[in-house]
């Protein structure tokens, strides 16, 4: 297997030579999902995929000690922009960035120390105050991690002080730190008054998006509530709510979030839902879906799916039949990107697996094994570090196939850039 390997590990930038096995594999049931989910984890990614998937997650971390990028998390290893100058600058998507931790925190806990740097990173760059406050909007580093900006040199400025939605954003962090406990994380990082106080302010701007009708503002100044956002969010809900009992001692505060949680299911149900469609809107006052649209009209169909609880059934049932419907207009979805924008959409494959179509499922798995593995640009972009929530989902936690190394201590440019 060494072997095996060892084309994955050099084309990572890796030498086998240079580090020990990972200890600490999750002792997960195999069937627990990296978030809670109806949706059962799967087998479908063989443990070289998935060990090279695990390795390039490491890889995204930047080791600059003594920068202030240090801890920060790449959204992918090119670079996003290389300004007039000829300096590449890399892209920090929070959102992005903590979906992937969890996903591999099922995978390999030992990436706890990982998450608490990154959980502490966001922190240290939250605003305190203003309308913005508990927002981490995104950051872009240079390639030697010396320089961090919200608007890079010769940039559109439409990529300046920018943040793809302030709802989900939030609810990513909220879960990235449940997940960070559940696979052995220190409480005591989060009883630190400072972090408790950004989760706290965090969690006050959240609750000023959420509207009378139970869904969230996707941005202050972008007043649309999404049903992809949505479910996000009510798992966010649910997951502070966890915090604030288990860590903070706050039962009464718990109950405000879960019941923040429970009327954000219920907008979905009762405003996103569309029974003579047997849809889901894909936001807010939207036009009935468009199944020959890929994004959003097709992948927002599988978030209520993929987001609710085993024990909202009603939900999954909804979701899996929207899926299959819409889905079935795109018969060609597991052998080639059919996104438009070029996205690889791994969820799709999870959302697959989850109506019992396990064969696309699989289709989809192979496909980007052969293309994220490719020896000369290994997980190249379009993929993003949010990908290896879903393609982890479909991988079964367990030893390392051969010695994982760990990443060189510095943040080294990378070659290409993002189209």
């Amino acid at each position: 297997m060494r072997n095996r390997l060892k084309p994955i590990l050099a084309a990572l930038g890796f030498s086998l030579g240079l580090g020990l096995a990972l200890p600490g594999r999750s002792s997960a049931a195999p069937s627990a999902p990296p978030l809670e989910s109806g949706c059962a984890a799967a087998a479908l990614v063989d443990p070289a995929f998935r060990d090279a998937a695990v390795l390039m997650m490491r890889r995204l971390v930047v080791r600059a000690p003594g920068q202030i990028s240090d801890g920060a998390i790449r959204r992918t290893l090119s670079p996003a922009h290389v300004d007039a100058s000829g300096r590449s600058w890399h892209h920090i998507a929070a959102y992005e960035a903590n979906l992937g931790l969890i996903g591999a925190l099922r995978i390999d806990p030992t990436l706890r120390s990982e998450a608490a740097r990154w959980l502490r990173w966001q922190i240290r760059h939250l605003p305190v105050d203003g309308q913005d406050r508990g927002v981490l909007f995104d950051r872009w580093i240079s390639a030697d991690g010396r320089e961090m900006t919200v608007c890079p040199p010769d940039i559109e400025p439409r990529h300046c002080r920018q943040i793809d939605a302030t709802d989900s954003t939030i609810a990513s962090m909220f879960l990235l730190a449940q997940a960070y406990l559940r696979h052995g994380g220190d409480p005591a990082l989060l009883r630190d008054p400072t972090i408790e106080r950004a989760f706290r302010r965090a969690a006050t701007t959240l609750a000023q998006l959420q509207q009378p009708d139970g869904l969230s503002h996707a941005k202050l100044d972008h007043p649309v509530s999404y049903l992809m956002d949505a479910v996000e969010v009510a798992a966010g809900w649910r997951a502070l709510a966890a915090l604030q009992q288990e860590v903070w001692k706050q039962p009464a505060v718990a109950e405000l979030s879960r019941e923040r949680e429970r009327r954000t299911w219920r907008g979905i149900e009762q405003v996103l839902w569309q029974p003579q469609d047997g849809l889901w809107l894909t936001s807010a006052g939207a036009t009935p879906v468009q199944s020959g649209r890929w994004y959003p009209d097709v992948m927002a169909q599988a978030w209520p799916l993929l987001w609710s609880l085993p024990e909202d059934r009603l939900t999954r049932e909804r979701g899996r039949q929207a899926w299959q419907r819409v889905s079935a207009r795109w018969p060609e979805w597991p052998r080639r990107n059919v996104d438009p924008a070029g996205f690889w959409w791994p969820a799709a494959a999870v959302a697959a697996h989850c109506s019992g179509d396990g064969r696309a499922a699989a289709e989809w798995v192979a496909r980007a094994r052969t293309a994220w593995l490719r020896p000369d640009t290994p997980f190249a972009w379009p993929f993003q570090v949010s990908d290896l929530l879903w393609l982890l989902w479909l991988a079964e936690p367990g030893p390392p196939q051969a010695p994982l190394p760990e990443p060189l201590d510095a943040a080294a440019p990378a070659s290409g850039r993002r189209p």
